[in-house]
């Protein structure tokens, strides 16, 4: 997920806010629906109605309030979702595949893409306590976060024009097919590690990207 995490930023750091969420949300929607099929056979089924119901609420939040987050604000909270999930309490049982918890998740993780652009280190943390092999895992937060990039696609394209004006029709088929490339790749690199390496790498990448991130954002809301 540290991929989508990379993206956001550095769509945000050439883009406005909205005109970044809608194009992540379409790169996205389109690698984490391709990683769907991938591995189709190894999604826990179970999880995904409650998540559904969790980021729904979320959506009609947003709806109500009409938000859009500042650049700095979102570079910030990009930036320090690893560092968050990484120092909740191993005491917290956070086992997505709980109902109650899945519903949580699809709230938090929802209302982290609306406001951050990427959740993919707080999703994170919903899955450390399953049972899940590396492909479930793949699988099931395909599933999920095709539903929250498509929510943030919804809100941002119908709510803000400006996205529209700023993106050439050209740059989305560029962005879809390298996405496609980007999973194809990463399919070849998940079966040659182990589940251990892939939750290790995965944390030592998000963290030093996050310090960056955490940086610009402070450096765009002193004014610079």
């Amino acid at each position: 997920m540290a991929g989508g995490m990379i993206l956001m930023g550095v769509f945000a750091f050439v883009l406005s806010v909205p005109a970044a969420m809608v194009l992540h949300g379409v790169a996205q929607a389109v690698s984490n629906g391709s990683r769907v099929w991938f591995y189709r056979e190894h999604i826990a089924w179970h999880v995904l109605w409650p998540y559904c119901i969790g980021a729904i609420v979320c959506l009609g939040l947003f709806i109500a309030l009409r938000f859009v987050p500042s650049k700095g604000l979102m570079f910030i909270l990009i930036g320090l979702s690893p560092f968050i999930a990484l120092r909740l309490p191993e005491s917290i049982n956070l086992d997505i595949e709980r109902p109650a918890v899945a519903a949580g998740c699809g709230f938090v993780v929802t209302l982290t893409q609306m406001l951050a652009g990427a959740s993919g280190p707080v999703l994170d943390v919903f899955y450390v306590k399953s049972e899940m092999t590396r492909h479930e895992v793949l699988g099931t937060k395909g599933i999920t976060q095709t539903v929250g990039h498509l929510i943030k696609l919804g809100y941002y394209g119908t709510l803000l024009t400006a996205a529209s004006a700023e993106l050439h029709w050209l740059v989305y088929p560029a962005v879809i097919g390298a996405a496609l490339l980007g999973n194809t790749v990463g399919r070849t690199v998940v079966e040659r590690i182990s589940d251990e390496q892939f939750r290790t790498v995965g944390r030592w990448v998000i963290c030093a990207i996050g310090s960056v991130y955490v940086g610009k954002g402070a450096w765009e809301l002193a004014g610079f």
